[in-house]
């Protein structure tokens, strides 16, 4: 018997004896084997990889009947965290262990497609340094390692931990308090807000002298002395009948032009006294008398958008164009008082009946847009500085 016939059978005796396969195209390699973390998928099975080198792959798992048989397409798939690269190569079983589960995977053609990309990547495991394959990925040779208990719970760990909850927690309750204040406010406009339907004026706080008869306004004084005359009205039968100052009051405005003609009950002048101020002069319909509660709120915007509170004064007499059945005028004092530029112009006036606590809400709400933005004007400073 051959020296080659004698290890023949040593390796056959030593193959039966601890229970392997092995391949005949197997008899060894110089090339080294490193433990780079990998998984091999043979016919839907997957392998947990061992060591892998240019020729060979060694895995452990649950083998299936009848492996060492013929070639099979291997798939060997690296996790480089961000990414999965797989790389087909075409093995076969070499040697196969019952016992302990490994096995040893044989490359077909180790000089094969595969073999550029698979020596990149070993050599860049060596290395340490990135990979690039094909200009397509790109990622750390070095995979991440599972972080030991220790580290999992060290100092560096915790912090970011309780950072991101806290972070987490903060984003809540902002969303939180922004649903809540847009909720309030949407229930408050749609409720609680009543808006005056009818026309509303900033007038002075006086009498309003209107004609005593119908006729051409002849004379009108722009300043006279209580008992003097104030104006004149001559009538169609060519008699004149003139208005006296009933106080000591200034004109603040007129309400008809000299020489026009005038009917019976239509206002001339408007009086007040030198320190009155101006008043909002409202007509209420029968609606907005019943948004007019004890426990409502006020609130005039002028023409410039300016708004202000208002109190109730006291109620006139009807106009002449109006249904005292439908619709009474009221007065109101603002507070502050309003500006003597708004007089004769018109007033918005708004019956607010919010309870007390969505009125909190409303006021925290400005609040916090107020602080929100000061914060993103003086943020929007330095960054222009």
């Amino acid at each position: 018997m051959s020296m080659h016939d004698e290890i023949d059978r040593d390796r056959g005796d030593l193959s039966s004896s601890q229970g392997r396969l092995v391949s005949d195209f197997h008899e060894g390699n110089e090339h080294p084997a490193m433990s780079i973390p990998f998984t091999a998928v043979v016919d839907g099975r997957s392998y947990e990889g061992i060591s892998i080198s240019l020729v060979e792959a060694r895995v452990s798992g649950l083998a299936a009947f009848g492996l060492a048989q013929g070639e099979r397409m291997a798939s060997f798939r690296f996790d480089f965290g961000q990414f999965l690269f797989s790389l087909p190569v075409a093995v076969t079983f070499a040697a196969v262990n019952n016992d302990t589960g490994e096995i040893t995977l044989a490359f077909s053609e180790p000089a094969g497609p595969h073999m550029p990309q698979l020596r990149y990547i070993l050599n860049a495991w060596l290395a340490g340094d990135v990979i690039n394959l094909h200009d397509m990925l790109q990622a750390r040779a070095r995979l991440p390692k599972a972080s030991s208990r220790s580290e999992r719970y060290s100092r560096p760990g915790v912090v970011h931990r309780v950072l991101a909850r806290t972070t987490g927690l903060l984003a809540t309750t902002a969303a939180t308090a922004l649903f809540v204040f847009a909720a309030s406010a949407l229930l408050s406009d749609r409720l609680f807000l009543h808006e005056l339907q009818g026309p509303a004026f900033a007038v002075w706080d006086g009498p309003v002298l209107r004609a005593t008869t119908s006729g051409q306004l002849s004379f009108l004084a722009e300043a006279a002395e209580k008992g003097e005359p104030l104006y004149t009205i001559i009538t169609s039968t060519g008699s004149a009948v003139t208005a006296v100052m009933p106080c000591n009051c200034e004109v603040k405005q007129q309400l008809t032009g000299s020489a026009d003609t005038v009917l019976m009950g239509e206002p001339i002048v408007s009086l007040a006294a030198p320190s009155a101020g101006l008043v909002v002069e409202a007509r209420f319909s029968a609606e907005d008398l019943k948004a007019l509660r004890d426990d409502a709120r006020l609130t005039v915007t002028t023409a410039d958008g300016a708004s202000q509170a208002a109190t109730y004064l006291r109620i006139l007499p009807h106009a002449n164009d109006a249904d005292p059945a439908t619709a009474v005028t009221v007065l109101m004092n603002s507070e502050p008082p309003l500006a003597v530029s708004n007089a004769g112009k018109p007033i918005t006036v708004t019956i607010d009946t919010t309870p007390s606590w969505l009125s909190f809400l409303a006021a925290a709400r400005a609040s916090v847009i107020a602080h929100l933005s000061n914060l993103f004007g003086a943020l929007a400073h330095d960054n222009d500085i």
